[in-house]
C-alpha cells in the first residue's frame, strides 16, 4: 500500500472516529431530559404545580412558614426531625402535611371500600354461608 493510500486511509477513520464520538456526546447530553422535570421546573416553583396540603393547624410540629415555596411532605419531615424529637418525626412522617392534595386523608388506614368489605367479612365470621363446608380449624 502507497503512502498515500495510508494517509487517506488514516483520515477516513480518524474523520469516522470523530464523527461517531460526536454523535454520541449529542446522545448523552440529551439522555438527562425528563419530562416530568421539566413540568416541575417550569413551574418555577420547589414541589411543582401540585397542590398540596400546607394547613398551619395539623401541621404543627415546625413553623411552615419558613419552609421553600410548594413545601413538599419530605421538606416538612426533614425539618421536623432536624429540631424535633423521635415521636414528633415519627408524628410528621405519618402526617398528610406537604402531601399532595389528592392522598390527603388516606394515609390513615385502609379507604372506605375496603372497611366496607372488611366489615361484610367480619359478619360472616360467626358461621354463616361462607364457612359450611369448611371443617374444623385449628389443633
Amino acid at each position: 500500500m502507497s503512502r498515500a493510500r495510508r494517509g487517506v486511509l488514516a483520515f477516513g477513520v480518524t474523520f469516522v472516529l470523530a464523527l461517531s464520538g460526536i454523535a454520541t456526546a449529542s446522545v448523552f447530553a440529551g439522555a438527562g431530559d425528563d419530562k416530568s422535570e421539566g413540568n416541575e421546573q417550569d413551574a418555577g416553583v420547589h414541589g411543582g404545580p401540585i397542590e398540596r396540603f400546607h394547613q398551619a393547624g395539623p401541621c404543627d410540629l415546625t413553623t411552615v412558614s419558613s419552609l421553600p415555596g410548594n413545601w413538599t411532605h419530605g421538606d416538612y419531615v426533614s425539618t421536623v426531625a432536624a429540631n424535633g424529637t423521635p415521636a414528633q418525626i415519627q408524628t410528621a412522617a405519618h402526617s398528610d402535611c406537604g402531601k399532595p392534595m389528592v392522598s390527603v386523608g388516606h394515609g390513615g388506614g385502609p379507604p372506605a371500600h375496603a372497611l366496607k368489605h372488611m366489615a361484610a367479612g367480619q359478619a360472616h365470621a360467626g358461621g354463616t354461608a361462607e364457612d359450611e363446608g369448611s371443617g374444623p380449624t385449628g389443633s
